[in-house]
């Protein structure tokens, strides 16, 4: 006896099959056409950026920026200028990369590119804040005497110090470069711009007043040579400067200076523009808080990166940077 075959069935059966199968071959493509574009190979002419302090908005100077592939494999390296700003050109075809932002007592920073970010000329823009470590847990550098390293500490490059005349006046001298010269053990003399100064002549920004130094480094020192100096502990009020707000404007992808941009200092008003330099200055003779903006010239338009409120805590002897950074 034949058994009788349902064909309906069987085309039924192939047909449901078909379907499934397509139904699977859709969802691999919908998966494949979501993931993440981090996960891809991609081209990066140009990256560049600035780096700042994430509590006081001040650019960081000689911040490590590497740049490793999705195995962890370091392809270029840069530093950050005295302005935050850093760039590394040509950089070539990267699988997964990431950047990570590293300095001396500041948290690191690392994660992924993304090529969302990559302009028309496949450049990409990267800034970042780093926070510093807390105070109880920053390394200290011990690689010279302690004399040394303590009295470098007081001479912060872009910051100011005094010395004292022989007259009684005082002189403001803005750092830029500063070593402690120990010229015999105990001893030592500073050396600031490439001048040399003795130290019971330097005063040192000390909580809105200028402390003389070798009072404060008289327990490090083997001679009593602020007693026998006769100078005051600390520099008479009336031989300061006030307080200036200064800074720059910089181009954030190229790190070049802006010259021409208006500078407002909102309340008392003022105004400046940018020299060729980049650079404008505000004095101010009174403590309180201070607002920034800027008109940026023609071409150009303002980076919001930075805070632009700045907090004068003494109306002299205080010297405030607060960058500007603007874009083509």
């Amino acid at each position: 006896m034949h058994q009788k075959i349902n064909f309906e069935n069987i085309i039924c059966c192939r047909f449901t099959t078909m379907k499934r199968f397509l139904f699977y071959i859709s969802l691999l493509n919908c998966i494949a056409f979501t993931q993440p574009k981090e996960g891809i190979e991609f081209k990066l002419n140009t990256i560049s950026g600035v780096v700042l302090d994430s509590i006081t908005s001040k650019p960081l100077m000689d911040v490590d920026i590497d740049i490793f592939t999705g195995n962890n494999i370091l392809k270029h390296s840069t530093i950050t200028d005295e302005n935050g700003f850093y760039t590394r050109k040509i950089v070539g075809y990267l699988w997964k990369p990431k950047i990570r932002f590293s300095m001396h007592n500041y948290q690191p920073k690392k994660f992924n590119l993304n090529p969302k970010n990559l302009d028309s000329l496949m450049n990409m823009l990267v800034n970042i804040k780093l926070a510093p470590v807390p105070e109880h847990l920053k390394i200290p550098d011990l690689k010279r005497s302690t004399i040394t390293t303590r009295a470098e500490t007081f001479f912060i490059q872009g910051n100011i110090f005094y010395n004292l005349l022989s007259n009684g006046q005082a002189e403001r001298i803005f750092i830029h470069s500063a070593k402690a010269i120990e010229t015999e053990p105990d001893f030592i003399v500073m050396k600031v711009n490439e001048n040399i100064y003795d130290i019971a002549r330097c005063y040192v920004p000390q909580e809105g007043k200028y402390e003389n130094l070798s009072f404060i480094l008289q327990s490090l020192l083997r001679q009593p040579i602020f007693k026998k100096s006769g100078n005051p502990v600390y520099l008479d009020e009336g031989l300061l400067e006030p307080s200036i707000i200064y800074g720059s404007v910089i181009n954030v992808l190229t790190g070049n200076p802006v010259m021409g941009a208006e500078i407002i200092l909102e309340e008392p008003y003022k105004r400046r523009i940018s020299d060729e330099t980049g650079k404008y200055a505000f004095q101010v003779e009174e403590s309180g808080v201070y607002r920034l903006s800027i008109n940026p010239p023609p071409r150009f338009y303002n980076i919001s990166i930075s805070n632009q409120e700045v907090l004068i805590k003494y109306g002299t002897g205080g010297l405030y940077r607060s960058n500007f950074y603007v874009k083509p």
